[in-house]
């Protein structure tokens, strides 16, 4: 009997993490309701024992897919998994983060090219969840937006692509460097300003493991704001309006999530 045909792609880019969290990302991209392919891309630096648990993972599950990024880069890294992916659809799961077995299921019901969810933050230890940044989107609030700039910031993980639309763009811009906002951000504020759907899936999903470890936003937040100019200019925004999401932007930058939302909060 021949397995069932992928029905999406999760992509996975890996640099290192901690064994347990990266086994349980995989694990939940594995054991979604719908047949995925799974496609972690690490790279050079990833520790051995990073392999240890992919390759046991890869023994008893033949829809996951290891491929390499020689020089390390998130966007390249996206980039390698797009491409490598077989599926019309694509997804993406940070390493630490996991997901809810429905939730590639829910996004597939969408015919759009990008599908948002929610989600939901835990702390490291992945029990105690941080209600208050919780984010469930809802369209209504979507489609009273006034800029593409505030509808990409608006649309969060679990995001589910349609690949052609990806390949449309280039993907991941390589250009921008590895800082926040490549993903989440300047990709989607690019898909938009050629004029992708989008559809919401008003349910959380998606979760977050917010620590003090290797995220992309415990960069320095001068890094970050350097970063985060690249995109503005990209996008040609002019120099008021970019002082001004800089500020906004950047009371995120150089610390876990949760400690930012009560610095802001305070």
């Amino acid at each position: 009997m021949n397995p069932p045909a992928f029905e999406c792609s999760i992509v996975i880019p890996l640099l290192r993490q901690n064994d347990d969290w990266l086994e349980q990302a995989v694990h939940s991209a594995l054991a979604q309701t719908v047949p995925c392919e799974v496609i972690v891309v690490y790279s050079g630096p990833t520790p051995q024992s990073n392999m240890d648990v992919l390759r046991r993972l890869q023994q008893s599950s033949p829809n996951l897919i290891l491929t390499c990024c020689e020089h390390p880069s998130f966007p390249r890294g996206l980039n390698i998994g797009f491409l490598t992916a077989s599926t019309a659809r694509v997804g993406i799961l940070l390493s630490d983060d996991w997901l809810d077995p429905r939730a590639a299921e829910l996004c597939l019901g969408h015919d759009a090219d990008i599908v948002s969810t929610g989600h939901r933050f835990f702390a490291a230890d992945g029990v105690t969840v941080f209600a208050e940044i919780d984010w469930i989107p809802n369209w209504k609030s979507y489609a009273r937006l006034p800029s593409l700039e505030k509808q990409a910031g608006y649309l969060k993980y679990f995001f589910l692509f349609r690949k052609s639309k990806l390949c449309e763009i280039g993907g991941a811009d390589q250009a921008m460097g590895d800082f926040p906002g490549i993903d989440d951000y300047d990709m989607i504020w690019t898909l938009l300003e050629h004029r992708a759907s989008v559809a919401l899936v008003s349910e959380s999903v998606y979760n977050i493991r917010d620590h003090d470890g290797e995220r992309l936003t415990l960069k320095s937040r001068e890094e970050s704001i350097q970063g985060l100019r690249r995109i503005l200019r990209k996008h040609r925004v002019g120099e008021r309006e970019a002082a001004e999401l800089i500020e906004a932007h950047a009371r995120w930058y150089g610390m876990p999530v949760h400690e930012a939302y009560r610095r802001i909060q305070t």
